[in-house]
Order: structure tokens, then sequence, then C-alpha cells
């Protein structure tokens, strides 16, 4: 785990944020509040799930293809079921994603089940949240 959280921290930390744009439909705000309610929901529980049956076949399988690729690959505009959607600049989105990071690191308690793949631990959360993170990051110029 901590590899993945390590490696997502200094991704964050490399972005600057005067010298970076969105090539995608969400600006980098959108972008990063929605990375941040992602590492949130995987601690506090997703607002909507995904069947359980869906969750044990395709979305177990999903994850093991993400995994063992080392990368994950998902529509980079939908929102996560439940998602509150709203305004915010890139700085607070991003600091927002930071301290749910942080958060999540630090957390010790139980982890809720991921809305499509399941069960997770939280080393296979913190390798999800970095995939969804670089996923998202491949819409980001100039970094």
């Amino acid at each position: 785990m901590t590899n993945a959280l390590d490696t997502a921290f200094r991704r964050l930390d490399a972005l600057d944020l005067s010298a970076i744009q969105s090539t995608g439909d969400w600006d980098l705000g959108r972008t990063f509040s929605h990375l941040a309610q992602g590492v949130e929901f995987s601690m506090s529980g997703y607002p909507e799930q995904k069947p359980k049956l869906f969750q044990m076949t395709a979305g177990k399988l999903a994850f093991t293809v993400f995994k063992l690729r080392g990368r994950m690959s998902h529509g980079l505009d939908e929102p996560i079921p439940g998602e509150i959607i709203g305004d915010v600049t890139a700085d607070a989105g991003l600091h927002r994603l930071w301290i749910a990071l942080e958060h999540f690191r630090d957390f010790d308690g139980a982890l809720r089940p991921h809305f499509a793949f399941g069960a997770l631990g939280k080393d296979h959360f913190a390798l999800a949240h970095l995939m969804h993170i670089d996923n998202h990051l491949e819409e980001v110029r100039g970094r």
C-alpha cells in the first residue's frame, strides 16, 4: 500500500496548477473533486452500489485486469454513482484530494465495498485509487 500511496502523493506533488490544463470534458477542479470523493467513499461508503452479482463477477474481473495491466481505463466523464457534483477550483479540488489520501493512509477502520469492484483490502484500494488518479491525469496537459 505504501508504494501506491507514495506514488499518488508524488504524482500530485509534481503538478503545477499554473501550468496544466484539462483536455477532457471536466475541468481540473471537477476532476480532483471526483478523485477525492472516490477516496472518501472508500472509507465512508459509496452512495450507490452495483448489484452484488455484478461486483462478484464483472467488477472483480475488471479490477483484476486493471491490476494485471497496472492501469485503469474507464469513462473519464462518468461520475461515481451518487457523487456530489459541484464547481470547485483546481486548487481546492487538489487540496481535497490530498487530504482524502492522507485520511485514507491513516484510516484504520473497516473499508467500505467499492461500488463496482466490491470488497477490497487496503492495499488493493490504495492501488485502485492510484490507478484512478493516473487514468484521469491522462487528460491533463502540461504536466
